[in-house]
């Protein structure tokens, strides 16, 4: 099992998003990707989300994560200003 931290951030200024509710989306976008354990930490101006991935590659790890937010972005009205920093 692996770390893997990604921040996204707002373009424009907008309202902090609830660690809980952002959690719970990409969990949604999780399922069957290795994402073990996921944590969320949200302030005004960004989100850093921590994720535990089953494997023994950060690089793939990191890319797991990465791809996982992407898509919950993509496809979450609510997240649409924010995007990978």
């Amino acid at each position: 099992m692996v770390a893997a931290h990604i921040r996204i951030a707002p373009l424009t200024s907008t309202a902090a998003i609830d660690p809980a509710e952002l959690r719970d989306l990409i969990h949604v976008h999780a399922t069957g990707s290795g994402i073990e354990h996921l944590r969320v930490r949200a302030g005004p101006d960004s989100a850093d989300i921590l994720a535990f991935v089953d494997s023994g590659d950060p690089t793939e790890a990191a890319t797991t994560l990465r791809r996982i937010v992407d898509r919950t972005i993509a496809s979450t009205p609510l997240l649409g200003p924010w995007r990978i920093v």
